[in-house]
């Protein structure tokens, strides 16, 4: 099952943290097909360097300019990854300088990506040269950068892995984010920010488990509390009988305030929903593709847009993962939109890791 550190799931083996490794010879993106469903329209995708090698794809991120920020790996868990930003729906895909073992998590508008291996973060500017995150010490991991270059991510500080806030690359210093009050682990993924610095992410709960949380960058660097988010109420389903809610990821955010993510059932299968910050109300979504492979099926939204497209990816009835990108279909009876509060808008919705 995966679990995001932030979404790719071989992070125990051992890589070259920023060795630099040529992209694929070629890139292009192949779309697996199109399909509606509660009122949005998903494009499936794949990125495949080669022809024939059999990979699974991971759409992590999006910008507001419609670029996502995509992962391919091999199917064995190798840590064979290559890394892309493109346009899925006008098939065009851009191979990336990341190195081996790298994860790009994020792209902004401005085609400056983000990443990391769960040892070294990393930051790309467009048509630049991969660098290592180096404040704060200790970064593990950058996930999200919003159009001002402002960077989250996560650091090692002592035994504990709290998230911080970067105003930008170049800055020498930055934000702590702590965990929520009255919780004992300081365990903090910083997952998305928008550009009010609106911050997004989970934190390791008491219960073992993770949870979403959202935080307010300061105008200073300091070191802030997480606020912690109420779990959703996860909806009946009828394909999962008796299923519970076990935890869940807050991934992305607009500048609307409208946050994507997914949560893990008791099954094991993960499901796909919006969480609106202004009213903590929660929506529910799976890519329609999406099958169940040995009892589990999986749906993650990892990014979304102002517009409203969002990103993401699934699992098919082998248990390979393809990416997806969203959008709302104009239909005035469209119950998601109603459900999060913005009908008359193109508002859609749509990241990972365990502890």
């Amino acid at each position: 099952m995966m679990l995001r550190e932030r979404r790719v799931i071989w992070w125990g083996v051992a890589v070259a943290v920023l060795a630099i490794s040529p992209p694929p010879a070629r890139a292009g993106i192949t779309v697996l097909g199109t399909v509606t469903s509660k009122g949005y329209t998903f494009t499936n995708f794949d990125d495949f360097p080669d022809g024939t090698t059999p990979l699974g794809s991971n759409a992590n991120g999006i910008s507001n300019s419609g670029q996502v920020a995509d992962t391919t790996f091999d199917l064995m868990g190798n840590a064979t990854f290559f890394n892309f930003t493109g346009n899925p729906l006008q098939k065009q895909a851009t191979p990336l300088n990341t190195g081996t073992g790298q994860t790009v998590f994020a792209v902004n508008s401005s085609g400056n990506v983000v990443g990391g291996n769960g040892t070294t973060a990393f930051y790309l500017p467009n048509g630049g040269s991969l660098q290592a995150i180096t404040t704060p010490a200790g970064a593990i991991n950058a996930f999200g950068i919003n159009d001002k270059g402002n960077i989250v991510g996560q650091f090692t500080s002592g035994n504990n892995t709290p998230g911080f806030i970067l105003p930008g690359f170049n800055s020498n210093s930055f934000t702590t984010i702590n965990q929520p009050v009255n919780v004992t682990s300081d365990v903090i993924n910083a997952q998305g920010v928008n550009n009010n610095g609106l911050v997004v992410g989970f934190y390791l709960g008491n219960d073992g488990q993770v949870h979403g949380f959202t935080a307010n960058a300061p105008q200073v660097p300091s070191i802030i509390t997480a606020t912690a988010v109420n779990d959703p109420v996860i909806p009946a389903n009828p394909m999962e009988p008796g299923a519970t809610f076990v935890f869940s990821q807050i991934l992305g955010i607009n500048d609307n305030g409208l946050a994507v993510g997914y949560f893990g059932d008791s099954t094991m299968s993960q499901h796909g929903f919006f969480y609106n910050t202004k009213t903590g109300a929660y929506t529910f979504l799976d890519d329609p593709s999406a099958r169940f492979h040995n009892g589990v099926e999986i749906t993650q939204i990892t990014g979304i847009t102002n517009s409203g497209e969002i990103s993401g990816f699934y699992t098919d009835a082998n248990g390979g993962f393809h990416s997806f990108v969203a959008v709302a279909v104009p239909e005035p009876a469209s119950m998601v939109l109603m459900g999060i509060g913005l009908a008359g808008t193109l508002a859609v919705a749509v990241r990972r890791r365990k502890h």
